[in-house]
């Protein structure tokens, strides 16, 4: 439009200081139109133009950002509510890529959809000008856009699989990073810090090739487009000689079609750009599409307190694509307010059995009931409330002590305090060099296996649950210490229920019940006694 009024403006006729002349179809308005009014209109278009794009860029930028963060809450809330099996099979650096990096996709496409439809529809007003103004140069015009699109079709698929490509090789750096943050210690314990950079820079050169040549690609799509656009407009010039169309109309015609080249260099760029970006989104979408677990969606009724028994009745239990059960036929019952030992040896279903008292997972056959109430139809939050957990392998985080005893849990520090009194970790807690405010790194390699495990031990006792659950939670500490620890325990809980997994006979021996899981082969198939 800009163009076209500086153009008209440049045709002013000196005597009367009216437009010298306009496009046939403007009719008697030539007469009557002044060079101060198109000034006028020249400088409000410009005004105008101005004002639009700066309101425009904070409105896309607002919408952007807005459907960036609820993707990334919706991604995050998927993990947390996906079933437990299904999380384990990802990879957690594959995670946090989809919610880190490739969630902004899902902006980056709702954007180049938004752009397009801005470019198809610039495109066809000004495709109805020229129609309007020179209907031959219109039908060169159509054909162009035929040709065009008919050559943006051979990119399509290169960005696909350069797209593909580029994601598969950060999922990979992404990965390399992840695992050795992770195993550092091991890392230089093998003295593999060399091996590990090598790694890492093929990888950090793979990305960066598939960037370049996304690069290269996007600068030949444009050529491709400013060609394309060249010729159509040297086509008209020299054939406007032989179209019936007025020279004037011709020029008009060819000046909108020149302005109208950058929106089409800008739908080819979004265009490709969304099959550049398709594997990212699949991704994104995948995660999104995830079932939720039932148990975290379903109601159910409120548990208070435990009042009589939890009761295994013939409960099996096959992980994903397993041959064989983890757990078969389990029936035995757990009272409440009593502690209990389960026994046997590894392989035998111990730590199963705790995640499906967790409600981690649900049986595969049989049922677990709670006070006579089958587990599937409680609340799963009211029965959570009930329990804490501590195991082998305690999962810290980048927090201070303080931070790992309370694990973003309400809970008042004289509480974290007992609690690390109860698990006998105060002890060492106070000889770090900033006591309960000393920063663990999620491995906190300067803490010793024991010392981690009193840390969970804290954890697990700082809300005071009702029901303790002890998965091998003492198996790295020495026997004085083991000792000292489950005498407090056994004192703390007496009258409440303790359920304690565990290889020691000795840890055994102190539980007032024993529900041994080693299995006995029968004709049947594996049975568990008590």
């Amino acid at each position: 439009m800009l163009v076209s009024l500086v153009f008209a403006l440049s045709q002013q006729s000196p005597a009367s200081g009216s437009v010298a002349w306009l496009p046939a179809y403007f009719g008697g308005l030539e007469s009557s139109i002044t060079k101060s009014m198109l000034v006028a209109v020249l400088i409000c278009a410009i005004i105008l133009r101005i004002i639009l794009g700066f309101v425009n860029d904070i409105i896309a930028s607002t919408v952007s950002h807005q459907i960036s963060e609820s993707i990334r809450h919706r991604l995050y809330a998927k993990i947390l509510t996906i079933p437990f099996q299904r999380f384990q099979r990802y990879e957690r650096s594959d995670l946090i890529n989809v919610i880190a990096t490739e969630s902004y996709s899902v902006a980056s496409a709702h954007t180049g959809l938004v752009r397009l439809g801005i470019s198809l529809g610039t495109i066809i007003i000004f495709g109805a000008g020229m129609l309007v103004m020179a209907w031959p140069i219109a039908v060169l015009a159509v054909m162009f856009g035929v040709v065009h699109n008919l050559s943006l079709g051979l990119f399509a698929a290169a960005y696909r699989r350069l797209g593909a490509a580029s994601l598969s090789a950060l999922e990979e750096l992404t990965h390399l990073s992840w695992t050795t943050l992770q195993t550092l210690k091991a890392v230089k314990s093998f003295g593999l810090e060399d091996d590990h950079k090598g790694i890492f820079e093929t990888l950090s050169k793979t990305v960066g090739e598939t960037w370049r040549r996304s690069d290269r690609m996007g600068a030949a799509t444009s050529l491709l487009s400013e060609t394309l656009t060249f010729g159509v407009i040297l086509t008209i010039i020299l054939s406007s000689q032989v179209l019936p169309v007025d020279f004037r109309a011709a020029l008009s015609a060819t000046i909108l079609l020149y302005r109208l080249q950058p929106h089409i260099k800008q739908f080819d760029s979004q265009l490709l750009r969304l099959h550049e970006i398709e594997a990212s989104l699949q991704n994104v979408l995948a995660l999104i599409a995830e079932q939720d677990d039932a148990r975290k969606t379903a109601g159910g009724e409120e548990l208070r307190h435990l009042k009589q028994e939890i009761v295994f009745h013939d409960v099996s239990f096959f992980y994903e694509e397993a041959r064989m059960p983890a757990v078969r036929h389990a029936s035995f019952s757990i009272r409440a307010g009593e502690t209990t030992a389960l026994t046997g040896p590894s392989g035998s279903g111990k730590t199963t059995i705790i995640n499906m008292l967790l409600d981690l997972i649900q049986p595969t056959e049989g049922r677990i009931t709670i006070d006579g109430k089958d587990l599937s139809t409680i609340e799963r939050s009211s029965w959570l409330r009930l329990l804490a957990v501590s195991g082998q392998d305690v999962e810290l985080m980048d927090g201070s002590v303080l931070d790992n005893i309370r694990f973003r849990r309400d809970i008042l520090e004289e509480d974290v305090r007992w609690a690390a009194d109860m698990a006998c970790a105060t002890e060492f807690i106070e000889n770090l060099p900033y006591g309960f405010d000393e920063w663990l790194g999620d491995e906190a390699i300067r803490l010793s296996g024991g010392q981690r495990q009193r840390i969970g031990l804290a954890r697990a006792l700082a809300g005071r649950p009702d029901i303790l659950l002890l998965d091998e939670a003492t198996s790295a500490l020495d026997e004085e210490t083991e000792g000292r620890v489950l005498s407090l325990l056994l004192r703390e809980y007496d009258g409440r229920t303790l359920i304690v997994v565990s290889h020691r006979p000795s840890v055994a021996r102190l539980m007032k019940n024993r529900i041994d899981l080693r299995p006995a082969t029968t004709a049947d198939g594996l049975l568990y006694g008590g």
